[in-house]
């Protein structure tokens, strides 16, 4: 390369450098790549996945578990059917930021997939004296292909490879200023992820979520992903089984809790009936971090109806959130 050309290449370099230099920090929470609980099931069961095999939303958890499936051809669909709490609806939304409504559409095929889930819907509003505001709705989604591969030793191992796509809403009133800016994003993310037999009926499984993770706002800096750390281990035996998870998120800003010690079991009682239990507390099991879920699953043939309920604290108010899960299998 000729020396015009490099210097080209440096301008051209500076020149994007200076306009970021100008942008500000999106006005995302730490939490608004999350999601929530991809299906009734896990929700039921504390969130409690990574060593699970053989469950379609084995993607939120561990894609190495696809490697053991023998399903075949599943779809499933999910979505938040009602949220109550006497916390404020801002507060709400900076804790569970996903919002209502369809959170999920999964469709496997044999050891892959391809997933839809929304990860933010919400508004956050902030008063300031003087009558002035800030409001900023969120709006995140996200389209997956996931795979799993078992090797002839027993082991699997999984990817995920994200697109991310959204936009950002502004409307302000500052200093008696009027403002409003809508900003729309594109990004994705790589997962990866392994599992292990650890005994009869026994799973070990280990996740890294977003070991690469970028979301470009075409009016705001680039954001990098929170990196998350999740490793299990599940037992299933017939018709009972029991999960445990531990849960580091890295966020790169905020005050969110980050441990997560997650335990959750399913019981059936019958062939069509079954009942799930799940709770969720930090690493030093403080009171003030329990979360406690459970749910039902009614099977019929090839199709499944699934409900579940999470119970926890925001700001010292009781928030309950319910979900609902519709899945079938095709042969």
């Amino acid at each position: 390369m000729n020396l015009k050309k490099i210097t080209v290449v440096f301008s051209l370099l500076l020149f994007l450098s200076a306009q970021n230099a100008f942008a500000k920090r999106a006005p995302t929470q730490p939490n608004s790549y999350d999601g929530a609980a991809p299906t009734a099931r896990s929700m039921a069961m504390g969130e409690a996945g990574a060593g699970l095999a053989g469950f379609s939303d084995s993607y939120y958890y561990n894609s190495a578990m696809y490697g053991y499936s023998r399903e075949g051809t599943k779809a499933e669909v999910s979505g938040v059917i009602r949220r109550q709490s006497g916390a404020s609806p801002s507060r709400v939304a900076e804790i569970d930021g996903s919002g209502s409504g369809l959170t999920s559409f999964i469709m496997i095929k044999d050891t892959g997939g391809l997933i839809w889930q929304a990860l933010s819907n919400n508004s956050i509003r902030q008063n300031y004296s003087g009558g002035d505001y800030l409001n900023t709705e969120t709006y995140i989604n996200s389209l997956a292909i996931v795979a799993g591969q078992k090797n002839e030793k027993g082991y699997s191992m999984g990817i995920n490879m994200t697109y991310l796509y959204g936009k950002i809403g502004e409307s302000s009133i500052i200093g008696g200023y009027p403002h409003s800016n809508v900003g729309s994003g594109n990004g994705f993310a790589l997962d990866l992820s392994l599992a292990v037999p650890a005994g009869n009926n026994v799973f070990f499984g280990m996740d890294l979520k977003n070991i690469a993770g970028f979301m470009f706002w075409n009016d705001y800096n680039t954001e990098q992903l929170p990196f998350i750390f999740r490793a299990g281990t599940g037992y299933h035996f017939k018709g009972f089984l029991f999960a445990t998870d531990f849960e580091k998120k890295f966020y790169r800003f905020g005050d969110l809790q980050e441990e997560y010690l997650r335990f959750g079991f399913e019981q059936y009682i019958n062939g069509a009936i079954c009942i799930r239990m799940g709770f969720v507390s930090d690493d030093s099991f403080d009171n003030d971090t329990y979360q406690y879920t459970y749910g039902f699953g009614l099977r019929i043939r090839s199709y499944e109806l699934s409900a579940a309920a999470h119970q926890y604290k925001i700001n010292n108010e009781n928030f309950t959130k319910y979900l609902l899960s519709f899945s079938a299998l095709i042969q």
